[in-house]
């Protein structure tokens, strides 16, 4: 695909995943509100809109803004399971609403190809681990049911399209790697914890420490997403996309401040209770992955948890010094 339209391109996966576009050739827009995302992020060469995926006139300006584009990678939306309690109809409107607004667009414009950035946290509590997209989902958050009821809009619609746009949802799990926001405490959770050991700050858990999660490294996600927009990938289809291992907070904690040169013995840790929509234990089943688009995760834990510190020190050392 030539000519790609990446919503939360300025985002932590989207930019990764627009960067690594054009530097394959293609022609990128970015359309990004920067309620999340950073300007800085959008990669040199994307021609960028500032817009909400909610606001059809800033859907519009993206396609005009690149005439002839091919596929969307629909990756902006609201991303916290925890805030989506807060607020469920922002949620809704963020997720949902938006995604059908693209949608729209998409059917008018001739998209060919859409794929979006669907959430384990569709599947609520698993019967069984690992998970696979065959299992009934039974989301608990309302972060989970706008996931999936968005990744059902976009499913549906290329069934009913005559084969003309072809359709993905990528179930992701914890991505992680660099870009992830160090700061804010809504999103992923390893960045959270990675960000308060490099200031020295208490860690916060919500529960015994013990639920435990699949956390894939950003790099293998984004080869996930390019080797979708590159082979065809049949019958519309949710993916897991994720490490098919997993780890507890109690481990991942202790090992992150090892890794930034920390006794876990004596590092400070606070236990509190269990936030709404938390799920105890995740694990993909990654198969399907592997059979529609070949793929597989390449990047061992200890080596994505190493350049993220690396990289998540560089960035420390970059706000300190401005």
């Amino acid at each position: 695909m030539n000519c790609v339209l990446v919503t939360g391109g300025a985002g932590f996966i989207g930019s990764h995943v627009a960067e690594e576009l054009i530097a394959r050739g293609s022609h990128v827009v970015v359309l990004d509100d920067l309620s999340n995302g950073l300007r800085e992020n959008v990669p040199r060469g994307a021609r960028f809109i500032e817009g909400d995926v909610r606001e059809r006139k800033a859907i519009e300006a993206a396609f005009d803004a690149l005439p002839g584009i091919q596929a969307v990678c629909h990756i902006a939306g609201q991303a916290s399971t925890f805030r989506s309690f807060a607020n469920p109809s922002w949620d809704l409107e963020v997720n949902g609403v938006g995604t059908a607004r693209l949608l729209e667009s998409s059917n008018v414009r001739g998209v060919r190809k859409f794929l979006f950035a669907s959430s384990m946290t569709a599947y609520g509590p698993p019967a069984a681990l690992p998970v696979h997209e065959d299992m009934p989902c039974a989301a608990i958050s309302f972060y989970g049911v706008t996931k999936y009821a968005a990744e059902r809009a976009v499913l549906i619609n290329g069934e009913h399209s005559g084969g003309s746009m072809s359709t993905a949802a990528f179930r992701m799990f914890n991505v992680y790697g660099p870009r992830q926001s160090l700061t804010n405490p809504y999103q992923g959770v390893l960045g959270i914890f990675l960000g308060r050991i490099l200031r020295g700050e208490e860690i916060v858990i919500f529960g015994d420490g013990e639920q435990s999660r699949d956390f894939v490294y950003v790099g293998d996600v984004v080869d996930a997403w390019v080797r979708a927009l590159e082979f065809d990938i049949g019958p519309p289809t949710a993916i897991n996309l994720g490490a098919g291992t997993r780890i507890t907070m109690n481990d991942l904690w202790r090992r992150l401040a090892e890794v930034c040169g920390h006794d876990p013995s004596t590092y400070p840790v606070r236990y509190e209770e269990v936030r709404p929509g938390d799920q105890r234990h995740m694990q993909a089943d990654v198969q399907r992955a592997a059979d529609v688009l070949g793929w597989k995760p390449t990047t061992s834990l200890e080596d994505g948890l190493g350049r993220t510190v690396a990289w998540a020190r560089e960035s420390l050392k970059e706000t300190t010094s401005a």
